[in-house]
């Protein structure tokens, strides 16, 4: 894994207990994160995988881990202040926008160009739908993460990878 393929979540702050278990301090809500795949641990300029056995809340931020292979306080200890990364990729993070943070922006599509300006979001059946204004009528597209390529609100646009043939549904 390389660093530009991942985000930082958090530092290493301290040991807990004897038995190996690290804290975490980070800004994101490490529970929602699925664990079948690693977090990674910046050791010495490289990015070390670690899969976590256990994950606790502590408190406000900071959450105990158990990670596999660090068996006891003094390998732990060896962890302190290092910085903590997920893949960039990781669900964690695509949950970080606000989805009121979207009106208002462009949508560009990476083969079609620019597509409109997203008038409102609605959401059927516990999906969201984009409403597109493209000048002439309204476009309609399913907002989901498998289309999403960057959102960049403070640019005021989101790019989009969509599939052959979903623009000309709305024809």
């Amino acid at each position: 894994m390389n660093f530009q393929d991942c985000v930082l979540a958090g530092t290493i702050t301290k040991t807990h207990g004897v038995d190996g278990k690290v804290v975490i301090s980070t800004d994101n809500d490490l529970e929602t994160k699925d664990f079948r795949e690693p977090i990674f641990i910046n050791i010495d300029g490289l990015l070390v995988p670690f899969f976590v056995v256990t994950i606790d809340t502590k408190g406000r931020n900071q959450y105990i881990l158990t990670l596999e292979l660090v068996e006891d306080v003094d390998e732990a200890s060896t962890l302190i202040g290092l910085d903590v990364y997920l893949s960039a990729a990781d669900d964690v993070f695509s949950e970080s926008i606000e989805m009121s943070q979207l009106d208002g922006l462009n949508v560009i599509d990476q083969q079609k160009g620019e597509i409109g300006r997203i008038k409102r979001i609605d959401e059927v059946a516990g999906n969201y739908l984009l409403v597109i204004d493209n000048g002439n009528d309204e476009v309609l597209i399913p907002f989901s993460e498998d289309f999403i390529v960057e959102i960049l609100p403070e640019e005021h646009y989101i790019l989009l990878q969509l599939p052959d043939g979903l623009l000309e549904l709305n024809q």
